[in-house]
């Protein structure tokens, strides 16, 4: 009888080292493919990641991340944003154009007044936030002007997925805030799920581990592309007087061709709130073209001024 007791006592022992042995193993895995692919964004391990990992390495994932990538990585590159931000959509929606969650709809879960002050079009026929590449450019704008704020690209994040003012009550309530898990373990936002989420999708899409399917989803509008902004031709030299009058004040406000190289340039008014990113997202350039045209050595810019922008 005795024997028999220390036997199945014995192999409870045994079994336990055994799965705390595998739970290690998998944890220190993850903490090291962390380390390997942090690039911009920290990518700290936090206990229960590999739960967070193995419910994302097991979930078919919208193949619109597949069809809108190289969209993607090309409006981030544009910005000098990080590209693992790419990630990002997945985290929030599983990158279903379809995916609304109280205010908050499309791909990049953007909130109704937040799309509207970046241009993307709302209203009782249409709602760009399912267009995958008007709500790109949208989330990516305020992304850049939060981390313009911020200068920490998950502060951004959080202000994003939460708001800002959100953010600022967190950070009134716990100025020794360093990892974006502190936001988690002290309960200090409501949404803090994005935070392993977002990490587990880098890890494994880095791995090349994350499994993308056909997701059905309900037939929605097909939204007409964003308009290219093209500069006006000037109109042609006329006789008479008041066509003259006309071509000078072209001259005047129009865009101006240089002799010779067929690059077109114009000038642009800075406005309130504007930043370099939204001005390159809007005129579809580069943000190192723009400071390289205007001289610009930071990324500061004042209302008032003006910037020249060649196409």
């Amino acid at each position: 009888m005795k024997f028999k007791m220390l036997f199945i006592l014995w192999t409870c022992v045994f079994c336990l080292a055994v799965n705390n042995c595998c739970v290690s193993s998998d944890s220190d895995k993850i903490a090291d493919g962390l380390k390997k692919w942090e690039k911009t964004i920290p990518l700290p391990y936090h206990d229960g990641l590999e739960r967070t990992v193995d419910l994302y390495a097991n979930k078919s994932l919208s193949d619109n991340f597949l069809t809108y990538s190289a969209f993607i990585d090309s409006a981030l590159v544009q910005r000098d944003m990080p590209l693992e931000l790419r990630y990002l959509p997945l985290a929030l929606s599983g990158m279903r154009r379809n995916f609304c969650q109280d205010d908050r709809c499309g791909v990049w879960q953007l909130p109704t007044l937040t799309a509207l002050h970046y241009g993307v079009t709302i209203n009782d026929t249409l709602d760009e936030r399912h267009n995958v590449e008007a709500s790109t450019r949208a989330a990516l704008d305020c992304l850049n002007e939060l981390y313009q704020q911020y200068g920490d690209w998950w502060y951004s994040i959080l202000a994003y997925t939460n708001s800002p003012i959100a953010l600022q009550h967190a950070l009134a309530r716990n100025d020794k805030t360093s990892q974006p898990w502190d936001f988690r373990d002290r309960n200090l936002l409501p949404n803090t799920q994005v935070i392993g989420d977002f990490i587990a999708c880098i890890y494994l899409g880095n791995e090349g581990q994350l499994k993308f399917v056909n997701i059905p989803e309900p037939e929605i509008k097909k939204f007409p592309a964003a308009p290219v902004q093209k500069p006006k031709p000037a109109e042609p030299a006329e006789t008479t007087t008041k066509n003259n009058v006309t071509q000078n004040n072209n001259k005047k406000t129009g865009p101006s061709t240089s002799s010779g190289t067929g690059t077109t340039s114009q000038k642009y008014k800075i406005k309130k709130g504007d930043t370099l990113s939204k001005i390159a997202s809007k005129y579809h350039v580069k943000v190192s073209d723009l400071k390289k045209w205007n001289n610009l050595k930071s990324d500061k810019i004042r209302a008032g001024h003006t910037l020249i922008i060649k196409k």
